[in-house]
């Protein structure tokens, strides 16, 4: 049993390393996407997470590594700046959990990372589509759907269906799936011939992490209040859809005023231009092509109601994302998994956010990713062993300290 424990302690140190590396680069890149508001930049991560994470195997070729590297990355993610925390987090676990089934069931070799890949690109379209329906509902999709009828009659292409479209977009996320698992498989190898020789050493100095769950030392936690979100959100969302934008509206606005008082960054997601510019594009659609008959109707009444709906929704939705996220880090959840067989991840996770800042330091600058993105990746890897001498060596002082 003990042996089975240290194994299981040395796969999460593993993790450890592999969730920080991956969580300081989508930090770095997400940061950098989002203060120039670049369109696809979710697909651009997800095509250098797949590379990276294929790179890493064959390297560290460990059952169960992929998953355990990906749940920390998709905790340490809600610290970054761009962070809709709920939607990354989901969306970086996805891709972990997807790429770690397909690489079991169909082996670790160049036709099952390549599946893995695959799937783990698709996620993101997928996630992205349910993500939008979470936050717009299905009048989203109708609108869409009118706009590209509207679109294909005005460039006079007939007998195109919507789901033709879809198609080409999934056969694209399917190649560039394919493509950057072809490279994480030769880049992997490359790191794998050259880091005997060239191990580079990270200057590692730890930051204390005891509270790396929560958000700040004035901010309270309440189990029932995440109880309670989860019923506002559901609350407000079937208002909406049975009676209507005033009521959703009135409960909106409660809403509001409730995460002002409870939550004081509740609202800093409102403070994103592109999100005022996605709500208003958004109503506007709505307005213009909600009906279904070809034609663009100015401002149609029905149309500005269903947009103005979905904009309310959304508020909804972001707000109670926003206020779950932050109960979910309550220290009493983390103390109740702890004791429930939970440790080594809640150790491995806090090794991990203590030598995030020294990690970043080390990491390459936005610019010379996307200039050099698979070298990066290679000189990313050349740490993993320093880093995890590191991250044992702090891990046995604190067990000696506490049996001490």
């Amino acid at each position: 049993m003990k042996n089975t424990d240290n194994t299981d302690q040395n796969i999460w140190i593993k993790a450890s390393v592999i969730g920080s590396l991956w969580a300081s680069v989508e930090i770095i890149m997400g940061s950098f996407f989002h203060n120039l508001q670049l369109p696809f930049a979710g697909t651009m991560l997800a095509f250098f997470t797949v590379a990276f994470v294929v790179s890493v195997l064959q390297i560290w070729p460990l059952r169960g590594l992929i998953w355990r590297a990906g749940l920390i990355c998709a905790i340490m993610k809600s610290i970054s700046p761009s962070a809709v925390i709920l939607g990354p987090m989901t969306g970086i676990f996805l891709e972990a959990v997807l790429i770690e089934l397909f690489i079991f069931l169909f082996g670790r070799n160049l036709f099952g990372y390549i599946i893995a890949g695959i799937m783990a690109m698709l996620s993101v379209l997928f996630h992205k589509l349910f993500t939008l329906l979470i936050i717009y509902g299905w009048d989203a999709v109708k609108i869409l759907s009118n706009l590209y009828h509207f679109a294909m009659k005005q460039l006079h292409v007939k007998n195109i269906d919507p789901m033709h479209a879809i198609w080409i977009l999934i056969a694209v996320y399917m190649f560039l799936g394919t493509i950057s698992a072809i490279f994480g498989y030769f880049i992997g190898k490359r790191a794998a011939g050259i880091k005997n020789n060239d191990q580079k050493i990270v200057d590692l100095e730890f930051s204390k992490a005891d509270d790396f769950i929560s958000l700040s030392k004035n901010q309270k936690f309440s189990v029932s209040l995440l109880i309670v979100n989860i019923i506002l959100v559901v609350t407000g969302l079937l208002l909406i859809n049975f009676y209507g934008l005033y009521y959703g509206l009135a409960f909106a606005i409660f809403y509001i005023l409730f995460s002002l008082y409870r939550y004081k960054n509740a609202l800093r997601q409102f403070k994103r231009p592109f999100l005022w510019i996605q709500l208003i594009t958004l109503i506007v659609l709505a307005s213009l092509f909600y009906m279904d008959d070809g034609k663009i109707r100015f401002f149609n009444l029905e149309g500005l109601t269903v947009g103005l709906e979905m904009a309310v929704r959304a508020v909804i939705v972001i707000l109670g994302f926003s206020a779950i996220s932050v109960e979910l880090r309550n220290p009493i959840i983390k103390t109740v998994l702890y004791k429930k067989g939970f440790s080594n991840f809640y150790n491995s996770l806090g090794l991990a956010f203590s030598a995030l800042p020294a990690i970043i330091s080390n990491v390459s600058k936005p610019k010379e990713i996307i200039k050099n993105p698979f070298d990066t990746i290679v000189n990313i890897l050349l740490y993993t062993d320093s880093l995890y001498i590191a991250f044992s060596e702090s891990e046995q002082q604190k067990n000696n300290h506490h049996n001490g």
